[in-house]
């Protein structure tokens, strides 16, 4: 028996243990339910930092084993296992081109790169071409000095599809263009080279045998290339879509033989003092796709040379014959009798002083689609001609009637009741328009879209400057107090320069009245800038003066200042 109660007792004993550590286990485990929450942190950031060997020339390296090349292209020393002096070339000549190194020496800077480049961040050049493709030109080739490979990365052709040299035409020598060209080889797309002398015939023959997917080339007023590099080039570019060669006395009828350019779409030929009809008429015969042509200053202009450009160019949208002083109406006339009538939008006339009114009649009934009509200086167009062409011809943007001395408001009037699309309109040096032609034009014509008008040495008065602003000024009265926005604000532009009866006095009254919605453009609106600005910049210097503080110049627009707030300075 006293066997069996020990055994009980000992039994009960462990039970209570056993149920003890239980306890203390629920205990721990509902206790420890929430996890402890951890801030997070950011990575560290590691920044970089771009260097030229120039910005490094102030690091002494503190003494260490590479001071000496601080600020120095390391390459030769490196390849020679040596630290002198004699090593190391100056950073602002051009770069090392260790022509002279031999096998061992090479196969000891390769060495070294791979010694280096396995202990620093290294870039692929995938993304260094990437990060070098968003800088502009001549960052981009002053990265060609600061090592050997960005020097090599700099010339990869894929960086190359566009070259243009205007930001410094009259500085880059031959060889740097010659480098460019052939370097961009099959990737250039576009070239300009417009107004550099430097570019010769070897630089554009180099430029066709090694750049065949050329599509844009300007050499506007490039005067170093000859007649014959010309039309080598122009009998290879099979890709050409856009040619520039304004300016060039060299360009010569027999550039223009034997060309391969029926993928053209624009060419400009202005001014090309040496070509003549037949010249024309070889082009046109290829370059059938042409959207755009300029032949400005071309003096040579028959009636056969006109009747072919509308045959062969049926998809011409823009043609520019400003100061073609052969051009007649009879040779006008066969250009749009053979064109199609809804293809042409532009049309410059301007300085043809021996079109007529003829003309105008034939532009209203063969050419229905055009918006862009510029007629400044055809100086026997009248009244007559207008009010034949404008109920018409409804769809002008842009008309330019500047030096017409023949047309009086009649005109105007009739341009105004029948142009619901006119946005610019130059009247500039017409002496016969009054005051009257000008107020039907804004206040009681249906040009709504009018924003433009150039009435620079016109006879018109205070008087009409008045009435826009009073009408405009009315307009905005009506969308202020108006809830429904039924017609959106207009803003018009005007101006009046060497109009000798406008007064200053006219002039800030009109703006007082309708400013922001009117601009002026007149001589004294250029006197009240002058002395806006003289007066703020004396009272800038007597504030650095005293106290050292720079005076934040007015807002123009702001208070009662309506006058020099809208007043564009010549």
């Amino acid at each position: 028996m006293s066997a069996q109660r020990t055994m009980t007792t000992t039994i009960n004993t462990l039970m209570r243990q056993l149920k003890a550590i239980l306890a203390y286990v629920v205990r721990s485990y509902a206790s420890s339910s929430k996890p402890i929450a951890q801030e997070a942190k950011h990575p560290e950031v590691m920044v970089f930092k771009n260097y030229t060997p120039i910005d490094l020339l102030p690091f002494d390296g503190n003494g260490g084993p590479y001071a000496n090349f601080a600020g120095h292209d390391a390459s030769r020393g490196l390849a020679k296992n040596s630290f002198d002096g004699d090593m190391l070339t100056d950073p602002k000549d051009s770069i090392d081109k260790l022509e002279d190194l031999t096998t061992e020496e090479w196969e000891s800077l390769r060495e070294w790169e791979q010694h280096f480049g396995s202990k620093y961040l290294f870039l692929p050049d995938e993304l260094q071409l990437k990060i070098l493709a968003q800088l502009p030109i001549p960052d981009l080739l002053k990265a060609t000095v600061v090592c050997h490979k960005w020097n090599e990365l700099v010339y990869e052709g894929s960086l190359w599809s566009t070259i243009n040299v205007t930001p410094f035409y009259k500085t880059i020598p031959i060889e740097s263009i010659l480098k460019l060209i052939k370097c961009s080889s099959r990737f250039l797309k576009t070239a300009n080279f417009r107004g550099c002398i430097q570019l010769t015939g070897h630089g554009l023959r180099t430029l066709s045998e090694y750049c065949p997917n050329l599509q844009v080339l300007i050499i506007k007023d490039c005067r170093g290339l000859s007649a014959a590099s010309i039309a080598h080039f122009l009998q290879r570019a099979n890709e050409l879509k856009v040619l520039d060669v304004s300016g060039l006395d060299t360009m010569k009828n027999s550039s223009l033989t034997s060309t391969s350019l029926n993928k053209l779409e624009r060419l400009n030929m202005s001014w090309c003092r040496n070509m003549t009809g037949s010249g024309i008429l070889s082009m046109i015969t290829i370059c059938t796709s042409l959207r755009y042509l300029k032949l400005n200053g071309c003096s040579q202009l028959d009636d056969i040379t006109m009747s072919s450009l509308g045959t062969y160019l049926p998809n011409l949208s823009h043609l520019c014959l400003a100061a073609c002083t052969s051009l007649k109406d009879s040779g006008l006339s066969s250009f749009l009798k053979n064109h199609s009538a809804f293809h042409l939008t532009h049309l410059n006339l301007s300085s043809c002083a021996k079109l007529t009114d003829v003309s105008l009649r034939n532009i209203a009934i063969y050419s229905t689609g055009i918006s862009h009509l510029e007629l400044a200086g055809c100086v026997l167009m009248t009244d007559l001609g207008f009010t034949f062409l404008s109920p018409r011809l409804r769809s002008l943007v842009h008309l330019d009637l500047e030096d017409l001395q023949h047309i009086t408001d009649i005109t105007v009037k009739t341009i105004a009741n029948h142009q619901p699309h006119l946005v610019r309109f130059c009247l500039s040096n017409c002496t016969q328009i009054s005051d009257d032609g000008i107020a039907h034009l804004v206040l009681n014509g249906i040009c709504r879209e009018l924003q433009h008008i150039e009435l620079d040495n016109c006879t018109i008065t205070d008087g009409v400057l008045k009435s826009i602003a009073m009408y405009l000024e009315q307009q905005q009265s009506k969308l202020t107090n108006s809830s429904l926005f039924t017609f959106k604000p207009r803003k018009i532009n005007v101006e009046v320069l060497d109009c000798s009866n406008i007064t200053e006095i006219g002039v800030k009254e009109a703006l007082a009245k309708a400013s922001p919605m009117l601009t002026i453009k007149s001589f004294y609106s250029f006197q009240s800038e002058a002395v806006s600005t003289t007066h703020d910049d004396e009272v800038d210097n007597i504030h650095r003066h005293h106290s050292g503080a720079q005076t934040r110049r007015r807002d123009p627009s702001a208070g009662q200042h309506h006058g020099s707030g809208n007043c564009i300075i010549l």
